[in-house]
């Protein structure tokens, strides 16, 4: 992110505007997701923006766990020297 430009991604959760600035990489795929929890409307209640939240925590909960997994598999698989 560092040699990223900068962007600001706008997201509107109950009529209130939240600016958040990103590299434009992750902005694409900030606005996509907006997009889907929207409708494509660009305007979030604040019920479905805690279902989001809770959703991408939670993928982020398995993810992280399978990652833990993986690498523990790594070690015991590796010699040690």
């Amino acid at each position: 992110m560092v040699n990223d430009k900068l962007k600001q991604v706008i997201v509107n959760v109950s009529a209130k505007d939240f600016i958040v600035k990103c590299s434009e990489e992750f902005a694409n795929f900030l606005e996509d997701d907006i997009a889907l929890i929207s409708g494509g409307t660009k305007k979030i209640e604040l019920r479905a923006f805690v279902d989001a939240f809770v959703k991408k925590s939670y993928e982020n909960y398995i993810l992280e766990r399978e990652l833990k997994k993986l690498i523990k598999a790594i070690n015991e698989e590796l010699p040690v020297k």
